[in-house]
Order: structure tokens, then sequence, then C-alpha cells
């Protein structure tokens, strides 16, 4: 008597997972469910916290589709600072009058970032003091060590421009007191050599 070997399982029939129709229209249905349900607990944990203020720019500035994030720079750091985030859109050029970046032309955008030597036109300071003045008003921001402010130009067909700011808290308002009693600073006033 011979025993029959068993088929090799290189030459056995393929057999397809088969399932009907209906049952994989369900299953990507759940999937899709479960991600906007994910991506919605996300986000409202995410941006809870600043949307008093998200709301408040934008009643106040008509059109500047705010957006305000807090937290560490990167979240995998250890170190970073907590950092309030604000970026607003504003119907002018923030950039004009700065030193724009060596590489850039009238199509390319441009982020400018503010230093200390830097002037601001007076326009830009009232954005960023109506901007602090409803950051503090509306926000915690007791557990923020740094602001850090975008002002976004979009210009139609072309790249925006961007005129980013990141200081320490304290110099934010040091520089603009939202206390009605409390004076803007100003540049030291250098006496003039006279008689």
């Amino acid at each position: 008597m011979s025993t029959a070997s068993p088929t090799p399982e290189h030459t056995r029939p393929y057999r397809l997972w088969s399932r009907s129709g209906t049952w994989m229209v369900l299953i990507m249905f759940a999937f899709a469910f479960a991600m906007i349900g994910l991506m919605y607990l996300y986000w409202e944990l995410h941006t809870r916290p600043f949307r008093p203020l998200q709301m408040a720019i934008g009643a106040r500035h008509p059109n500047s589709m705010p957006r305000v994030i807090g937290g560490p720079l990167k979240s995998k750091q250890t170190g970073t600072n907590p950092t309030l985030r604000m970026v607003v859109v504003v119907d002018f050029d923030p950039t004009i009058g700065l030193p724009r970046p060596a590489v850039s032309s009238d199509s390319d955008e441009d982020r400018v970032t503010l230093t200390d030597t830097m002037t601001v036109s007076p326009r830009i300071d009232q954005m960023y003091g109506s901007l602090l003045h409803l950051a503090k008003q509306t926000t915690d921001i007791s557990n923020f060590q740094m602001i850090e402010i975008f002002l976004e130009h979009r210009r139609p067909e072309k790249t925006s421009r961007t005129l980013f700011a990141s200081r320490p808290k304290s110099e934010w308002y040091e520089r603009y007191p939202t206390d009605p009693l409390a004076k803007p600073a100003q540049a030291p006033v250098v006496p003039s050599a006279g008689p």
C-alpha cells in the first residue's frame, strides 16, 4: 500500500479572502466615523482653552481668521518655554519698510522676523497692543513665558507676507501695557547739547 503524500503548499490553489460588499462598506463607514471622532476630540482638547481669545480677536478684527494655540514649542523636547501663539490675517502688508530676506522678490513669500533694532509702524503697534489686551482679558496667560505673534498679509495671486515677533511675556507687556493707568514704554530721551 502506498501512502499518498500531501500536496505541497505552493501547489495548492489560492483561496481569496471574500466578504460581502455590504460588510466592506459598513467597515469603511465605521472607520471614517471613528477617525472623524478622534480628530474632533483632539481639536476640542487642543483649542478649547484658547477659543475665547480666538473669538474675541475675530470680533475685534473682522476677517482676521485668527488661530490661537499654546504650549511648549516642541512637545517631545524638554526644557522649552510654554508659548502662546497668535496668527492673525491683516489687510495691510506688515513688512513694508522692514528689511526683507536677501532672496526675496515681489512674488516670494516673506517672513520677516522682528528684532529690537527694527521700528514698526503705528498700525502694527496698535495691532500688537490690541492682541495683548485681548489675551490678558480672555485667557489665563500666567502659565506662558513666551508670546509669538504672526501678522500675515495674504496677497491675491501671490504668496503671503508675514511679520513674526517672539518675545518673553514680560517684555511684551512692558512695551504694550494693558493697564489703563500705565504709560507705554518709550525710547530714552537724549538731552540736547545746549548752552
